[in-house]
């Protein structure tokens, strides 16, 4: 895109921001992959000078887009497309796909695995059972948009939800457990740590190995209490983000009490 054409695009006597209309024009640039990762967008004095705005107006435009993930400065070579993080909120209980869809991306499945698998000694005491007791294994790649994000396990308490090998489970595994089996989740833990891509990992999500990966362990319980999955995941790290909300109601800092005499 030729910095000229956006003259015509910008209205100046918009009660809306210059560099929101800026904004918007080069977001809908980046989206519909008008500047590939490894070609450089036109450089804020040519913007500058090409559209008739301020450096200011241009470097609010390009900052924000670089807040959102959508752009990534390379010193001493420019300012190029980057896609951004996929956000996952620690303190929503959502399984991949009713996330992804909020973010507005596409997601889908290419499953693997899915079947009755006798589970091993961490999971059965996850389940509160002996090892060898039956569970449902389910072995997924997610992708969205079509790339590969991430590689799953889950192991599901075939006792609560019988036959759900039978299904289709390259959808929500959590929609399929509300609607088929009323099973209402309640809450969960996830642990989070890094670790680096193996081959067979590498493999499944298209990166190197050695690649940084985010691996979590999750245990979701249902309203009565009962563990029903846990998921193992391991998440490209060139893709992934966390939040989470923190409340000032749990804080374990505490202002020391003033024991001096008055």
């Amino acid at each position: 895109m030729n910095p000229r054409d956006l003259r015509t695009v910008l209205d100046h006597r918009s009660p809306t921001p210059l560099f929101v209309q800026l904004k918007d024009v080069l977001l809908h640039g980046l989206r519909s992959g008008m500047w590939s990762e490894d070609q450089p967008l036109p450089s804020e004095r040519q913007l500058t000078s090409e559209l008739g705005v301020s450096r200011a107006t241009v470097r609010q435009a390009i900052q924000e887009l670089e807040n959102e993930g959508w752009l990534i400065r390379r010193q001493g070579k420019g300012t190029f497309s980057s896609q951004p993080k996929v956000e996952q909120r620690l303190e929503l209980l959502a399984g991949f796909s009713e996330n992804m869809r909020a973010q507005g991306f596409e997601p889908t499945s290419r499953v693997l695995e899915t079947g009755l698998t006798s589970a091993s000694e961490k999971v059965a005491r996850i389940f509160n059972q002996l090892p060898g007791w039956p569970v449902v294994t389910l072995r997924r790649v997610r992708l969205i948009d079509g790339e590969p994000l991430l590689y799953e396990i889950s192991h599901i308490n075939e006792t609560l939800a019988p036959g759900l090998a039978t299904f289709d489970l390259a959808g929500s595994l959590y929609h399929t457990l509300l609607t088929h089996y009323r099973i209402t989740l309640a809450g969960g833990e996830e642990t989070i740590e890094a670790v680096s891509a193996d081959a067979e990992l590498a493999e499944l999500l298209e990166v190197e190995p050695g690649a940084p990966l985010v691996y979590t362990e999750r245990t979701v319980v249902t309203d009565k209490g009962q563990p029903v999955e846990f998921t193992q995941r391991w998440g490209r790290g060139d893709k992934s983000s966390f939040r989470v909300k923190l409340s000032a109601g749990n804080t374990l800092i505490t202002r020391k009490e003033d024991t001096t005499n008055g």
